[in-house]
């Protein structure tokens, strides 16, 4: 006769929940000390002095004040390692550009950068095994969705007027909006045009599902991560993840179905990343919790660091009105007469193009970066050893230059007017380029496969938003930086004042 537990794992008695909670607690006191151990050549930042809390109290520091734990590392080792911790695990830091391109020179059979994601969001336990094991959606995402950008423009352009209309309208005078809001919305649904089609897009429950699964996988990875594996497979099955995507299941199961049906029946005319995902799958990924699992996991990427880019944005330009609204404005009028975007259009935005890369340069989403997994031990040239099952990040405060007052000045014009007064054999830098001075979509062989769609859609969003309204900070008010461990957000409650243009 088979037991079930279900009843145990969704309500524990008392004596179970206790005796699980103390368990973690003294795995993680032994994990940090063993830790300790590991890494003791390398200093922690405000770790203070008192053993094995060591870590405790770094971490305490490190999510209070994380950019100012990394200017401190930084001024104390600005050429050698330190590290920083988390209520999970400490991470290894490296601030100059040297010691960081060095580390991402490494091959992946030494330092992996999936690892190091799949570390952070708990791949296989919250997304599920396939995602883990078998990334084929990588590929189809640097090539089949970049490729497709200008097919997918003249939807997404459609779609931006329409939630624009219905979401602010045409007001004559000074309306409040919450702006993120609206962003998130508008990006979930422009974005599944090319995730999976109109039907997707159009379906605000699956739509907010979808939004909301990126919060409770975060969730989860931070329950999951100090378990070890057996306690992970027993609660993985109550975590908020994977109640999300059973609800998603339910909303769009049959879809996918009907879409594998038409498939193996030949008889395919909607080409979109589903439909990529399916022709490419690997036999045992040709299902639909398979597919709805990699469509997830694709929904975690495209909505909220596109968002949080993009809400930075409009808040950098709403602070500033007069310097940067009438320029964007002007040139986007003159690079695109007709009103139709296409990826050469939104190419030609040199001025639009510098001002999101200064956002993202004095603003970036995150205070760690390109993070790499050790599989093995890896030593520097100095001889500083990063051993096996630790993460290395690059400082980005550090990398981006943003250390001084005079640095962190946002200038939303530098890059093309760096371009401009260097001649016709200067290259503008642009907003999806990468380098070691800028990490918003990474570095090296892992950089952000999916930057170039992002960078047109935030583009299409922000243009549309500068030619139809006039835009500002209500008098009184300024986004606030906030936090989420390493992650950086703005402010999701603050209104901004918008008003239709009338010439």
């Amino acid at each position: 006769m088979a037991i079930d537990l279900t009843h145990l794992l969704t309500h524990p008695p008392p004596l179970l929940a206790t005796s699980l909670l103390l368990t973690t607690l003294l795995l993680l006191l032994l994990r940090a000390h063993l830790h300790a151990r590991k890494t003791s050549h390398i200093p922690g930042i405000r770790y203070g002095r008192l053993p094995l809390l060591g870590s405790w109290i770094g971490a305490y520091h490190f999510l209070r004040d994380p950019e100012g734990t990394l200017r401190e590392g930084h001024s104390q080792y600005p050429t050698g390692c330190f590290k920083v911790a988390t209520l999970t695990s400490e991470a290894i830091i490296v601030s100059s550009p040297e010691k960081f391109t060095e580390y991402l020179a490494a091959p992946d059979s030494v330092l992996n950068g999936q690892d190091a994601i799949n570390a952070g969001i708990q791949f296989k336990w919250t997304m599920g095994p396939g995602v883990y094991h078998r990334p084929y959606h990588i590929p189809l995402v640097r090539g089949k969705l970049t490729q497709s950008v200008n097919k997918f423009l003249p939807d997404m352009q459609e779609e931006v007027q329409a939630l624009l209309s219905a979401r602010v309208g045409e007001p004559k005078g000074w309306e409040e909006v919450g702006i993120h809001a609206m962003i998130v919305d508008m990006i979930a649904k422009v974005g599944n045009l090319a995730l999976g089609g109109t039907p997707l897009a159009h379906n605000q429950e699956y739509i907010d599902a979808a939004i909301q699964y990126t919060l409770d996988l975060m969730l989860s990875a931070e329950f999951l991560r100090p378990l070890p594996v057996w306690a992970k497979e027993m609660v993985v099955g109550v975590t908020p993840a994977y109640r999300s995507k059973k609800r998603c299941e339910r909303m769009v199961g049959g879809y996918i179905e009907e879409r594998l049906r038409a498939t193996d029946g030949g008889k395919v005319e909607t080409q979109d990343m589903l439909q990529w995902l399916i022709d490419s799958a690997p036999a045992e990924e040709r299902t639909m919790v398979q597919l709805n699992e990699r469509l997830l996991g694709l929904q975690v990427a495209a909505i909220h660091t596109t968002t949080m880019t993009l809400t930075a944005a409009i808040y950098s330009l709403c602070a500033e009105p007069d310097k940067y609204l009438e320029p964007l404005r002007t040139e986007i009028k003159h690079h695109c007469s007709d009103g139709h975007f296409t990826k050469e259009t939104l190419d030609s935005f040199a001025k639009l193009d510098s001002f999101l890369r200064e956002c993202s340069r004095t603003g970036p989403i995150g205070t760690l970066a390109s993070g790499r997994y050790a599989r093995t031990d890896f030593q520097f040239k100095d001889g500083t050893l990063i051993p096996r099952g630790y993460i290395v990040y690059g400082n980005i405060p550090v990398l981006h230059k943003i250390l001084s007052e005079e640095d962190a000045q946002f200038d939303g014009f530098r890059s093309s007017r760096l371009a401009e007064e260097g001649g016709s054999g200067k290259k503008q830098p642009q907003f999806v380029s990468t380098g070691a001075d800028y990490l918003n979509f990474g570095h090296g062989r892992h950089a952000c496969p999916g930057r170039f769609f992002a960078s047109a859609e935030v583009k299409l969003i922000l243009a549309s938003l500068i030619l139809r309204y006039d835009m500002a900070l209500i008098p009184g008010t300024k986004p606030m930086r906030l936090y989420v461990g390493m992650t950086k957000i703005p402010e999701t409650k603050l209104k901004i004042r918008m008003k239709a243009v009338t010439s």
